[in-house]
């Protein structure tokens, strides 16, 4: 299993690394949820329920985020997925770890359902801290691997865009 895990992160290390080089922002989040779904399988394997269950949702939301143009939707919509992923922390806790990617997916959400492609890059970037953290803990080295270069090439993507 653990393998499998590992080679469906490296799998997931491609997907995710080519999101962080697009420009654009609907890219961006159709690779980004790509890569969730590979993540999500990953951490199952690995026993990171938190994670698993987490990021498993991410895909959904992080293609949503980019088509609500309603301001009242978006509300909604932001507040369904906080709602979720409390509830997914709190039935799949497992101590505090369980709080890494907890406080990764809702910053990230709010990110991306309230902010634009750099402030919502800048912004993400706490969320990666967290994920780090959390893959050190649970031994899953392609998400380390990936955020971190993540992490660089957001920096570098984040460096070149305009200031609006």
């Amino acid at each position: 299993m653990l393998i499998l895990a590992y080679l469906i992160g490296a799998i997931g290390i491609a997907v995710e690394w080519r999101s962080y080089v697009l420009y654009d922002a609907q890219a961006f989040r159709r690779w980004s949820a790509a890569g969730a779904v590979l993540w999500g399988l990953m951490y199952l394997l690995l026993g990171a329920w938190t994670a698993a269950l987490t990021m498993s949702c991410t895909a959904a939301r992080t293609l949503v985020s980019g088509l609500l143009t309603s301001s009242t939707r978006k509300h909604v919509i932001a507040g369904f997925f906080v709602t979720a992923f409390v509830l997914m922390t709190v039935f799949s806790w497992q101590g505090l770890v369980s709080l890494l990617p907890a406080f990764a997916v809702i910053n990230t959400t709010l990110a991306l359902f309230y902010l634009e492609n750099r402030s919502m890059r800048i912004l993400m970037l706490a969320s990666s801290i967290a994920w780090i953290i959390n893959d050190i803990i649970w031994q899953a080295w392609p998400a380390l691997l990936a955020e971190s270069v993540a992490v660089l090439l957001n920096l570098r993507t984040i460096s070149k865009m305009k200031t609006p």
